[in-house]
């Protein structure tokens, strides 16, 4: 199996030689002036395996196929969706993704070490220096992430989009529902182009880059590429005229589905006020509030997220407080029927937080470490424990910046304590 063919460049390149190829036929000395020989080298086993050229050694020519056209056809028009599907289906018949999609959907996750190191035992590919198992690794993983099948990011490919969604740092809540509205309406039922999406809603790119981000985190609309945008189901749902009656119903559930309810549980069976509720945000949001007004601003705006809602109420001396939410009040009632205490809730959501967010190597060790702690004290944990601390040792050993490789414990650990998002 040693004459298997296996991509060496990653999904961004191949597109970069796809678009740039000179003409449909080129001859191989062409592209190695368009675009270097080590370049084209290298690039020409992938472009082969995914069937998107043929290269005819005895003429030394390439030709691009009847895939490779319509792939190109795609990328330059930016039907981004429909070039995704394109090579979905093509992606779908190769045997070496194939095998790279069993392992992660049976580990949950890989580096791309882990990846290269799997394709050189089961082709017998005697790689011997650990930057070519990564270089191997790295593209494959990211031609499954292009397609759909888990998400790439930062040397590890992950099962499932959601975990990967929710691995971002929350987004601060820079604006109102009704500006939300407003945006959906503007995208309509085609891809949206931030530049031209600025200019019709007045706002400038870089503000309304922020607002996009939230409105992606609450999954009313979809990032198919940098600056490309489309609407969900979700966001079709909540700008439906026939359900102009029920916005502060759908808009109840797109909250609470979204990871925005690691916050709205943060004040389960509490009373605050605005400064305390700010206090919170503040913390969970990250450090970049500094300014009182700006500190105010967000906070309002969550507030506001919350009264539209309509679940939270206030209370004397300029309290507030979360009415009765049937669903996170059952599982929060739930939880507390194991052997941990209210504080150990409280600690736990406290540690979720920060590794969801840190990118501080030391903190996230000690946070997690005291996690495990936790856990530790319920035997029916034993299984999150264990992967904590198997996380927590890959964690150490690649000496990553963030804790997204905790993310699939954490998510599985909240299911188990009665605490995950509705799905």
């Amino acid at each position: 199996m040693n004459d298997i063919q296996i991509p060496y460049v990653r999904m961004e390149q191949i597109k970069k030689f796809i678009l740039e190829l000179p003409k449909e036929t080129s001859t191989i000395d062409e592209l190695f002036a368009k675009f270097g020989r080590s370049n084209v080298i290298n690039a020409l086993p992938a472009l082969t395996l995914l069937q998107l050229i043929e290269y005819n050694k005895k003429e030394k020519k390439v030709f691009l196929t009847e895939r490779g056209r319509k792939f190109r056809t795609a990328l330059i028009t930016e039907k981004y969706k429909k070039a995704r599907e394109i090579m979905k289906n093509i992606v779908d018949e190769i045997e070496l993704f194939i095998f790279v999609r069993g392992l992660l959907e049976r580990k949950g996750f890989l580096t791309i070490e882990e990846i290269g190191k799997e394709i050189a035992f089961k082709y017998d590919k005697t790689w011997r220096n650990p930057a070519t198992y990564r270089a191997y690794g790295s593209a494959c993983a990211s031609i499954l992430s292009f397609v759909g099948y888990g998400v790439y990011e930062k040397g590890v490919l992950r099962k499932d989009r959601i975990s990967f969604e929710k691995e971002r740092k929350l987004p601060s809540p820079y604006l109102s529902l009704n500006k939300m509205i407003k945006i959906l309406k503007e995208i309509g039922n085609d891809e949206a182009d931030l530049h031209i999406l600025s200019k019709r809603l007045s706002t400038h790119e870089k503000r309304l880059g922020a607002e996009l981000s939230v409105c992606v985190e609450l999954g009313i609309i979809e990032r198919i590429v940098p600056g490309k945008f489309i609407l969900t189901k979700k966001g079709e749902k909540l700008i439906d005229p026939l359900n102009v009656h029920r916005i502060r119903e759908i808009w109840k559930e797109i909250l609470l589905e979204s990871r925005y309810i690691k916050i709205v549980r943060l004040l389960f069976n509490r009373e605050f006020d605005f400064k305390e509720l700010g206090d919170i945000l503040q913390h969970h949001f990250g450090g970049k509030w500094k300014e009182k007004t700006t500190i105010d601003t967000f906070t309002k705006k969550f507030l506001n997220w919350l009264k539209d809602a309509d679940i939270i109420e206030e209370k004397e001396g300029g309290k507030y407080g979360l009415v009765e939410i049937k669903l996170p009040k059952e599982q929060v009632n739930k939880s507390f029927s194991s052997g941990f205490a209210r504080g150990d809730y409280y600690c736990i959501g406290k540690y979720v937080g920060i590794v969801s967010s840190s990118t501080n190597f030391n903190e996230i060790n000690k946070t997690v470490s005291d996690l495990i702690n936790i856990c530790k004290q319920d035997n029916a944990l034993a299984d999150v424990t264990e992967l904590l601390e198997q996380h927590l040792k890959l964690f150490k050993e690649m000496k990553l910046s963030d804790g997204r490789v905790f993310l699939p414990d954490i998510n599985l650990l909240e299911k188990r304590l009665g605490l995950g998002d509705k799905k």
